[in-house]
């Protein structure tokens, strides 16, 4: 199913396209629609044949993994204007590593993996572009193993809270973060249990740094509310560094 001329113009200004030559983007939209998916509907599970990748149109998608206890990890939440499984396309294995599922009615863009993979080879623009957002996500989820690592669980929701407010670098205005999911699902992609999440919402209210209104957060100061995760005047407090050594072998 080729894309229609409204999202066609629609799916071309994303960065991921836009790169590509008006003959390699035709060649892609022809191997491209758009699919509907419920509220809580599976759009594919672990496991399964990774043809495709997606932009969301509008909606959200969340990737999980489940134990085999039944427990599920929420691994990332994607919204409007995201990409995700376009890394599937140079997997091995060509197979989904999570369960993705909407956690809202959502609208997706489908596109045959390697479809896009080939027409690459007549675009470096879009092959860096690509590159920058897998650099991005690598980065992030390194971020992310670091703060599970070292990090507590009061640390890893309040920067949260931060890195989705608006100027960090302003430590004097109340910013706004509005929740865009469930506290239950975002407790999970915090690696968080529901109960603990709770708690320390209800301690950061008690100490007067923020207020809750529905899924509305606002940070009443965000400026101490830096100070708990490592920021003091706008900048990370200092470490002790140590001196790195370069060793050569022969």
């Amino acid at each position: 199913m080729a894309l229609n001329s409204l999202f066609y113009r629609e799916v071309r200004t994303h960065h991921l396209f836009k790169c590509l030559s008006d003959e390699c983007f035709q060649i892609v939209s022809q191997n491209a629609g758009l699919i509907s998916l419920k509220k809580n509907e599976m759009l594919y599970e672990c496991g399964f044949e990774a043809s495709h990748f997606f932009l969301i149109r509008k909606g959200q998608i969340t990737l999980s993994q489940t134990s085999l206890d039944g427990n599920e990890k929420i691994v990332d939440i994607f919204e409007s204007g995201q990409t995700f499984a376009e890394s599937s396309m140079f997997i091995d294995s060509k197979c989904y590593s999570v369960n993705a599922r909407a956690t809202c009615n959502t609208d997706l863009f489908y596109f045959d993996s390697d479809t896009f993979k080939s027409q690459l080879y007549n675009s470096n623009d879009s092959c860096f572009s690509l590159m920058v957002d897998m650099s991005n996500c690598l980065r992030s989820k390194t971020q992310e193993i670091i703060e599970l690592s070292i990090h507590d669980a009061q640390y890893r929701l309040v920067n949260y809270l931060l890195e989705k407010c608006c100027d960090q670098n302003d430590l004097s205005c109340q910013a706004v973060v509005k929740l865009s999911t469930t506290k239950s699902l975002l407790a999970s992609r915090l690696s968080i249990t529901p109960e603990t999440f709770s708690r320390i919402l209800s301690r950061l209210k008690k100490q007067t740094l923020i207020r809750i209104e529905d899924d509305v957060i606002t940070l009443i100061k965000p400026d101490e509310l830096r100070k708990l995760v490592g920021y003091c005047g706008g900048k990370k407090l200092k470490r002790t560094k140590l001196k790195p050594t370069l060793r050569f072998i022969a």
